[in-house]
């Protein structure tokens, strides 16, 4: 008895895996991603499983041995149902079926070193980098001979520049656009060889070092440290005719979308650095592969719906080791060539991915209502799919619901958006109360004139409650914390009567220097969600408080050590007091300036970004004045002690970091010591 119940315990946990996870889930030897909320990248279903392989075959030649093949790359000719790959390795370009049937073969005895393959209605298009050459075959007659395209005689082209074609694609209109290792891009030809011009170029990433070269350095020094940009890797083309490169590791944009003037106008939202291909389905989803064996597709507005793939151990089917192309069917099927594991693998989209790709169609379009119920689908399938809630924003701005729509874009994450729906909620707001807050002010202003009539008319009936604020602001704790004012008027000034006359104390710098870390705190809290880059949920409190607190005493110390070399007057407390009331501006108009960021948009951020520019700036003035006067220094001779500052205070972060890890690597040395002594005993 016992053993039929336990017979039929295995029997019911087996069929409850069997029901609650899906047979395609024990056949993919990978997990798939997407972005979730505050760009991390979280699981989802399964997008594509892995459904078969087509092996490329090496040449088998008579009395000589077998070449072994090396794939580059490849073309897909879905209506012929042809597959043809470039192969290095058997030089020549090998023609299968999806089966993996070798049909035919182009160029043998004539390509050397093919390394890419595009196809248009009537020709094969090779590029072949062992021969500096590209060679253009006929689809009706593989055999006749190919017209030779090489390096093209035009001046313009640039004496030194090398052509090594290494990828290739065409357009529409029979236009060919090489990847030849120029750093001026892509070389676009016409199919006669005639050079037409580059397109597509890389743009040189400006560094520290770099902007230290280009302020100290001669035109001559300049060139001589030149650094060229980045040559584009690879090549695809849309059906629209719009050009996208690749840039192997870029550190970003290493896919570029290219408008019809050869500018780049779009890179996928998530940069992946390897990524050796890309391809180009006909609603313009960007399907991309990296060397390292991960598959990653975007939409065409370059959101990252998923990614799959990496190398396994057991070299199960879907996993890639040295992926070097990619390719489509109409279907939506994807096609990875693996030049390591010599074949082709290909990946079919899941019910969930298909609902995905079909709901992405609908926002494509903008029919945003039609995909609603799909994208709710979506989320209760995964509540963390975050393109998901953009689309359902969208939904609801075309609805009118403007509130919901706030909402979803903030899941969203989608700034524009939000900005849009909040404008919509505040023009409403202000249409529907526009009459009181026009009452309210007039009523402020109404009320502050006649105070003022009454005061110069009839003193007296303002005097007791004047006498009353003026014995209030009088006391010394109070009188010292609005001596603040000063800073605005005259820092010089100010600095002075602190020095000599005690005109503050440093217990009223100390509840400065408080409100200043509180407000580091309160720019999380307050400032709007569109100028905020950080969130309550992402930041530490704590790591606020210590950084700005830690940060700006030890610019006050620097400063106070540097002044002692550099002939500086000032006291230790008076450096402190005085730092701490030059930053009298941002002390006062920081939380104001919080405030206001929350009822603006977009469309006035020149507003917010001047308020913070004001405040700096004053801020700035304001300190440097007051290390003139704080140490009686000429202008050059302030200029000096803040470098020296900047440079201490750097050098004593260096030194706490290079501390730290001394400390842990001591502690580290005895607690590995103390381990080893008592597994022993």
């Amino acid at each position: 008895m016992k053993r039929w119940c336990l017979v039929l315990s295995i029997l019911l946990l087996a069929a409850t895996a069997v029901f609650c996870f899906p047979a395609a889930a024990f056949a993919v030897p990978y997990p798939t991603e997407t972005v979730g909320p505050e760009g991390s990248i979280v699981p989802t279903q399964t997008a594509y499983t892995p459904t078969d392989k087509i092996l490329i075959p090496n040449l088998q030649d008579g009395e000589n041995p077998a070449k072994e093949s090396v794939p580059q790359d490849m073309a897909i000719d879905e209506n012929a149902g042809k597959i043809y790959v470039a192969d290095s390795g058997t030089q020549r370009i090998a023609v299968l079926d999806f089966s993996g049937n070798l049909i035919e073969t182009i160029g043998e005895g004539t390509l050397r070193e093919p390394t890419g393959v595009a196809l248009d209605e009537t020709s094969v298009y090779v590029a072949d980098v062992g021969n500096d050459l590209i060679y253009i075959y006929s689809k009706s007659d593989l055999t006749a001979e190919p017209t030779v395209i090489g390096r093209p005689d035009n001046p313009l082209v640039g004496d030194t520049t090398k052509f090594e074609p290494g990828k290739l694609t065409v357009d529409s209109r029979g236009n060919l656009y090489v990847v030849c290792g120029s750093n001026s891009g892509l070389m676009q030809l016409n199919t006669k060889g005639e050079f037409i011009g580059y397109v597509g170029a890389n743009e040189t990433q400006a560094t520290f070092k770099s902007l230290l070269q280009d302020l100290f350095f001669s035109e001559e020094q300049k060139n001589t440290f030149l650094s060229a940009p980045a040559s584009p890797s690879n090549i695809a083309i849309n059906s629209r005719g719009l050009i996208y490169t690749v840039t192997a590791n870029a550190s970003q944009n290493a896919v570029k979308k290219l408008n019809t003037l050869g500018n780049a106008i779009m890179s996928p939202a998530v940069n992946y650095a390897q990524t050796v291909a890309v391809a180009i389905d006909e609603a313009e989803n960007i399907y991309s592969v990296t060397s390292d064996g991960y598959i990653a597709v975007f939409d065409s507005y370059g959101d990252l719906l998923f990614r799959f793939g990496g190398t396994d151990a057991d070299q199960r089917l879907g996993s890639l080791r040295l992926p070097v192309a990619i390719g489509l069917l109409k279907d939506g099927t994807i096609i990875a060539l693996d030049q390591s594991y010599k074949m082709a693998v290909r990946y079919e989209r899941t019910e969930f991915a298909a609902k995905v790709f079909e709901a992405v169609g609908y926002y494509k379009d903008g029919l945003y209502l039609e995909g609603e119920r799909l994208w709710k689908e979506i989320l209760q399938l995964n509540s963390s799919f975050i393109v998901s809630y953009k689309a359902l924003a969208r939904a609801s701005m075309k609805r009118g619901d403007y509130q919901t729509a706030l909402r979803q874009f903030k899941l969203a994450e989608d700034k524009e958006g939000y900005s849009e729906a909040y404008w919509e909620i505040r023009n409403e707001w202000l249409q529907n109360n526009v009459g009181w807050i026009v009452g309210v002010i007039l009523a402020i202003v109404v009320v502050v004139v006649v105070l003022k009539i009454i005061d110069k008319k009839k003193p007296k009936l303002l005097a007791p409650v004047k006498q009353k604020i003026g014995k209030f602001t009088g006391t010394k704790p109070v009188r010292e914390m609005l001596f603040i004012k000063n800073y605005f008027k005259s820092a010089p000034d100010a600095v002075y009567q602190t020095k000599y006359h005690a005109a503050t104390s440093v217990w009223s710098a100390a509840i400065w220097y408080v409100w200043f870390v509180v407000l580091q705190l309160l720019n999380v809290v307050v400032t709007g969600y569109l100028f905020n880059s950080s969130s309550v949920y992402n930041s530490n409190g704590l790591q606020i408080v210590l950084t700005s607190t830690a940060v700006l005493f030890a610019l006050v110390l620097c400063n106070y050590f540097v002044s002692t070399v550099t002939d500086g007057e000032g006291k230790l407390k008076h450096c402190f007091i005085s730092f701490i009331y030059a930053l009298a501006p941002y002390l006062l108009f920081a939380l104001p300036t919080f405030i206001i960021s929350r009822f603006l948009t977009y469309n006035e951020s020149i507003i917010y970004q001047l308020l913070m520019i004001i405040m700096y700036g004053w801020s700035a003035v304001c300190i440097f004045r007051t290390i003139m006067e704080l140490h009686d220094y000429t202008f050059w001779q302030a200029v000096k002690n803040i470098i020296l500052t900047l440079f201490a205070f750097a050098m004593a972060i260096l030194f706490i970091i290079v501390l730290r890890m001394l400390v842990t690597q001591f502690f580290g040395y005895f607690a590995s010591l103390f381990r080893e002594i008592f597994h022993h005993v």
